[in-house]
């Protein structure tokens, strides 16, 4: 059977499966855990908070949020960054997370059609989300920032 990739917005009836997500200990030190950043992101008019679906069944969250620390403010209409994107650790090797970022995209220019580039920071260390986001069409311009766990590559996709 084909699985079929969505993206939704947060929504309560998916707490449940937001209190089971689970990660490996090497991931959790590169994203945070959907229950740890929820209740802030509803209550900030810039984050919204996204669900990653495998038909109706929850496998995967982000966050999108505009105004971030990672746009500068004369870029801040035209750029949306991801964060705390994250695959469950028992659907993790399924191709959910490229599936999702292949989706992404179409859901931003439904979000906000002013935005023409998706942008992510992702910690040098982790090689493995590096390559899936190279794979789904972000690029590496050079970009570098500091985060709270080391650099961050700044990754760029630009949409038409």
């Amino acid at each position: 059977m084909k699985k079929r990739i969505s993206l939704a917005p947060y929504n309560e009836k998916y707490d449940q499966n937001l209190a089971h997500f689970s990660l490996s200990d090497e991931q959790v030190q590169f994203t945070a855990m959907p229950v740890e950043v929820i209740e802030e992101a509803l209550h900030n008019p810039n984050k919204y908070p996204v669900m990653i679906l495998n038909d109706e069944t929850p496998v995967g969250f982000f966050i999108l949020h505009k105004n971030s620390e990672y746009v500068e403010e004369r870029d801040a209409s035209r750029k949306i960054l991801v964060r705390a994107l994250s695959i469950t650790l028992e659907h993790q090797g399924n191709g959910y997370a490229l599936a999702a970022m292949r989706e992404l995209p179409t859901l931003v220019k439904q979000l906000d059609p002013k935005v023409n580039e998706i942008i992510l920071a992702v910690n040098e260390g982790n090689i493995a989300a590096q390559k899936l986001y190279l794979k789904a069409g972000f690029l590496d311009m050079g970009e570098r920032k500091m985060g709270i766990n080391g650099l961050q590559l700044i990754l760029q996709y630009r949409m038409v």
